[in-house]
């Protein structure tokens, strides 16, 4: 049974659309990854796909719910009014928060004047009276660090550091799936390892992840599928056996290099 079904999803940002007509499966269980160059697209899907954006056109439908509304998006008549001010959203972020639908966005997002120890204390509001619930020591001990860091301000924490505590917001806020977007981005080789242990050890636990990452390496171990995102579009999906190494599917997208 499909736990995220996406189908015919256009989308952008006023006037510019970035991806049109992407259609994914996300199964029980499953680690789906995307790879692709940046600027094309990726991490305006995955903002829709979490309501922070709404989409164009197009369905989704989450745990059996469909999460944004089937009529499609209304030309604006200008661009000098927020029409968002004026009219109903067609996706509701807190209602997909709560359904399970967790987003770990791109980049650096944390409160930098708030403590670890506040940081973690809000993320279990997304969950707040549907039932799910998540101890905090489950997080400590896919982060021992955190532990050590409470008592810090988040514009104090190293990169990696920073991204852990993105990360045990997402597992705080007790996720049906998780969408993590390139979460290695800017990290040293030693810390991209240790998070790609912590990635495992959620996916261990069962949660079902939406892996967006722009080294197919840190990919290759973890999903099952690898959707290959390119221009606004799905152009090719790759089950693991078929996951090639890095140099060669860059090759394959873009040519061989000539030196």
């Amino acid at each position: 049974m499909s736990l995220l079904q996406v189908e015919n999803l256009s989308g952008g940002y006023e006037p510019t659309q970035i991806f049109s007509n992407v259609d994914l499966t996300v199964p029980e269980g499953a680690c789906v990854g995307f790879f692709g160059p940046n600027g094309h697209g990726k991490s305006t899907l995955m903002k829709t796909l979490s309501g922070v954006i709404d989409p164009w056109s197009g369905s989704i439908v989450f745990d059996g719910e469909r999460l944004n509304a089937p009529t499609e998006r209304k030309a604006r008549r200008s661009r000098n009014l927020n029409y968002d001010v004026l009219t109903r959203r067609r996706m509701d972020p807190k209602r997909i928060a709560r359904a399970g639908l967790i987003h770990v966005p791109q980049g650096s997002t944390l409160f930098p004047d708030m403590t670890v120890a506040e940081v973690l204390s809000i993320a279990p509001a997304a969950a707040r009276g549907t039932g799910r619930v998540c101890d905090p020591e489950s997080v400590f001990a896919l982060f021992p660090r955190l532990k050590e860091r409470l008592k810090s301000k988040a514009r104090f924490l190293s990169g990696g550091e920073r991204q852990m505590l993105s990360m045990a917001c997402g597992i705080l806020a007790v996720p049906k799936l998780m969408i993590l977007d390139e979460p290695t981005l800017g990290l040293s080789p030693k810390v991209r390892i240790e998070l790609s242990d912590c990635v495992h050890a959620i996916r261990a636990s069962g949660i079902p992840i939406i892996l967006v990452e722009q080294d197919v390496e840190f990919l290759r171990d973890l999903v099952g599928t690898l959707n290959v995102f390119d221009h606004g579009s799905i152009s090719r999906r790759l089950e693991q056996s078929e996951i090639p190494d890095h140099e060669t599917l860059m090759a394959e997208m873009f040519g061989k290099r000539t030196h």
